[in-house]
C-alpha cells in the first residue's frame, strides 16, 4: 500500500484523527484570518488639533484621516474621559469637530474606532494655562483709569480695592503693578520718573494667589510681597493706567533687594532606549525658574526640540513618539535668562503680631501638610510644641525652630538616596539639605507659620552648580523670608569669591545670596495626562513636582536622564 493509501486508510479507521486533523485546519484558518485582520486593520492617526489650546464651548476640530465616514460607535477620548453623543457637530473621514464641553480639562487625546485607537496628541484647557486666547477679545482697548484706592498707606498682605474703569471684563493676562525698590534706586522725588517705574515694578502674584477678583470697574487684590512705597498701575495687557500714588507701612521693618546677578542657564533630559508594543508617546515636564520679589521673570532664548507647550503648569512640555522600537537617543535642552537679586531683611520682631486671619488661599497651601511636608506627622508636631514654647510672636517662632536645628542636627555633605525619608533627621540628628528643608518647613507649619520649601540650585565658585533646598516662611506686613538652614549650620560648597558673610549661621535666617537660584515655591502637584499612563518622579531633584515623565501604556520600557541645571554665564 503507497504512503496516500496508508493515510487514507488511517482516516478511515481512525475517528479521532480526523478530528483532530479538521482542528488543526481550522487553527491555521482562524490564525491567518486573524493575521490578515491585523496587517489590513485601518488605524485612525491625528495630524493636528486646531486650536491646540481651547475653553469649554469652543469649536475643536481633528484633522487626520482613517476616522471613517460616520461616527457610529467610534469616539474621542480627551485624558481618559470619552465625549458625549452631544458634543459632536460633524464627523468624517479626515475631519472631526466637536464642542469642548465643560467636563472635560486638558490631556492626551486620542481617536477611537472598532478597529484601533489613534497614537495620542496633547490638548490643553485654555482655562488652565496662562496664555491669551486666539480671537477673543475680552478686554477693553481703551486706557484703564484708577479713579480710587481704599487706602493710601497699605501694608504688604493688606486687601487693597481699586475702583475705576476700563480693566476688563475678567482678568486673563492683565495685571496690577507696584513699585519695587531694587538696587536701593527709588528716591521720594522719583515717583514720576517713567524710566524707574518701568524697571522697578513688581506685578501682584498668581502663585500667591494675590488676586481676589477682577471686574471692568473694581478689582481687589492683596499689597505683594516686594511692594515698596511709589505707585500703583493696572495693566489690562493693551494700556496702562496713569501711576496712583501709594504708601507701604514699613513699621515692622523692610526687605531690600540687592546685588543682581543675570544667569544664563540650560539643562536637558534624555531619552533612549525605548521599547514599545504599539504606537507610544512620552511626555516630559520640564520645570521652569520660578518667579518672585527677588527672582524676575526668566526669558526662555532657546528650546529645542519646539515643545508642545512653552509654561504650562510651571512645565515646558516636550513629547517623543515612537511606532518601533528604538536605542536612538532624543535630547531636550532649554536655555533662560534669569534674573536673581540677592535678599536682606531688617526685621523689628518686636513689631510682628500674629496673623489677622489665616482664610486666604496661600495660607492654606503653606500651613496644611502635603506629599512633602508631612506638618502632621506625630513627631513633628510634638517637637514644634517643646521648641517654640509659650511663644507667639511668629517671627520668633521660626527663629527658635531654626537655632534647635543648628544646635541638634548636623548636616551631611552627601544628599541621601531619593526613598530616605526625611523624618529620619529627627530621630538620626542628622540629614542633607533636602531633609533640613522639608523638616524645618514642617516644623514651622505645625507652630501656625505658613511656610514654603524652596528647590533650585546653588551657584558656587567657578559656576559649578549643585542641587539645593531652602525654605521661606511669611510674616505679616514683611512677606515672605528666605531661611537656608543647611548652609547656616555649616554646609559647605565652593562658595564665591566676592564678598564674604562674616557669620552665616545669623545671615542666612531672613536672607539669602543671589546664589540660590529657585526652581520650586512648594510642591506642584500635577495631573496625568491619560489615566493609563506610566508615571516617573525624580526625588530630591531641583524642583518639586508630582511628575517629570509620563509614559503612554504602549511603551514597555525606556531610559531617561535628567541634567542639573548649569550656569553657561553670569552677567
Amino acid at each position: 500500500m503507497n504512503s496516500s493509501g496508508k493515510i487514507s486508510y488511517s482516516f478511515r479507521r481512525y475517528p479521532l484523527l480526523r478530528w483532530v486533523t479538521g482542528l488543526f485546519i481550522l487553527a491555521l484558518l482562524v490564525g491567518a484570518f486573524f493575521l490578515f485582520s491585523i496587517k489590513t486593520k485601518v488605524v485612525p492617526e491625528i495630524d493636528s488639533i486646531f486650536p491646540p489650546v481651547g475653553s469649554p464651548g469652543d469649536l475643536i476640530s481633528i484633522n487626520g484621516h482613517n476616522f471613517g465616514s460616520e461616527r457610529d460607535m467610534s469616539y474621542v477620548e480627551i485624558a481618559g474621559t470619552k465625549l458625549t453623543a452631544s458634543s459632536y457637530v460633524s464627523w468624517t473621514d479626515t475631519c472631526i469637530r466637536f464642542v469642548l464641553p465643560d467636563s472635560v480639562k486638558d490631556g492626551l487625546v486620542i481617536v477611537g474606532t472598532r478597529e484601533a485607537r489613534s497614537e495620542p496628541a496633547l490638548f490643553a484647557n485654555e482655562t488652565d494655562i496662562p496664555v491669551p486666547v486666539v480671537g477673543k477679545d475680552l478686554l477693553s482697548s481703551t486706557k484703564p483709569v484708577i479713579s480710587f484706592l481704599s487706602s493710601e498707606k497699605v501694608s504688604i498682605g493688606d486687601v487693597l480695592v481699586i475702583q475705576g474703569e476700563n480693566f476688563g471684563e475678567a482678568k486673563n493676562q492683565s495685571k496690577v503693578y507696584f513699585t519695587a525698590n531694587y538696587n536701593n534706586r527709588i528716591e521720594p522725588g522719583d515717583l514720576t520718573n517713567i524710566s524707574l517705574l518701568t524697571e522697578n515694578m513688581i506685578a501682584a502674584s498668581e502663585a500667591d494667589y494675590d488676586y481676589i477678583s477682577w471686574s471692568n470697574t473694581e478689582i481687589k487684590v492683596y499689597v505683594p510681597d516686594g511692594a515698596w512705597s511709589g505707585v500703583v498701575i493696572v495693566d489690562n495687557k493693551k494700556e496702562k493706567s496713569d501711576p496712583k500714588a501709594i504708601t507701604i507701612n514699613q513699621d515692622a521693618g523692610k526687605k531690600s533687594y540687592l546685588n543682581k546677578k543675570i544667569y544664563l542657564l540650560q539643562y536637558s533630559a534624555d531619552i533612549a532606549d525605548v521599547v514599545v508594543s504599539d504606537i507610544a508617546s512620552i511626555t516630559l515636564r520640564c520645570p521652569v525658574p520660578s518667579t518672585s520679589a527677588f527672582q524676575l521673570p526668566y526669558e526662555l532664548t532657546e528650546v529645542t526640540p519646539v515643545p508642545i507647550l512653552t509654561n504650562y503648569q510651571n512645565d515646558i512640555i516636550h513629547q517623543v513618539t515612537r511606532n518601533k522600537s528604538s536605542a536612538a537617543k532624543s535630547v531636550f535642552s532649554q536655555t533662560f535668562v534669569l534674573p536673581v537679586y540677592e535678599v536682606q531683611s531688617d526685621v523689628k520682631a518686636e513689631k510682628i503680631s500674629a496673623y489677622k486671619s489665616l482664610d486666604r488661599s496661600m495660607f492654606s497651601l503653606s500651613l496644611r501638610p502635603d506629599s512633602l511636608v508631612p506638618s502632621d506627622n506625630p513627631a513633628v508636631v510634638s517637637l514644634a510644641a517643646e521648641i517654640v514654647g509659650k511663644e507667639k510672636n511668629p517671627y520668633r517662632k521660626a527663629k527658635l525652630i531654626y537655632d534647635y536645628m543648628c544646635d541638634n542636627y548636623k548636616i551631611l555633605e552627601k544628599v541621601r538616596k531619593n526613598d530616605a525619608n526625611p523624618l529620619d533627621l529627627i530621630s538620626n540628628k542628622k540629614g542633607d539639605s533636602y531633609d533640613y528643608a522639608i523638616i524645618y518647613t514642617a516644623l514651622l507649619r505645625a507652630a501656625g507659620i505658613p511656610a514654603m520649601p524652596q528647590a533650585g540650585i546653588l551657584v558656587g565658585q567657578h559656576m559649578m552648580t549643585q542641587t539645593h533646598w531652602w525654605c521661606q516662611f511669611y510674616v505679616e506686613k514683611l512677606g515672605w523670608l528666605p531661611v537656608d538652614p543647611a548652609i547656616g549650620d555649616g554646609l559647605e560648597y565652593k562658595k564665591w569669591n566676592e564678598g564674604t558673610i562674616q557669620d552665616e549661621r545669623s545671615y542666612y535666617f531672613g536672607n539669602l545670596d543671589s546664589h540660590h537660584i529657585t526652581f520650586s515655591h512648594g510642591w506642584n502637584q500635577l495631573k496625568p495626562f491619560s489615566l493609563d499612563s506610566k508615571i516617573v518622579q525624580q526625588p530630591r531633584s531641583f524642583a518639586f513636582q508630582s511628575i517629570w515623565e509620563e509614559a503612554s501604556e504602549s511603551t514597555v520600557k525606556y531610559s531617561s536622564y535628567w541634567s542639573v541645571p548649569v550656569v553657561k554665564g553670569v552677567y
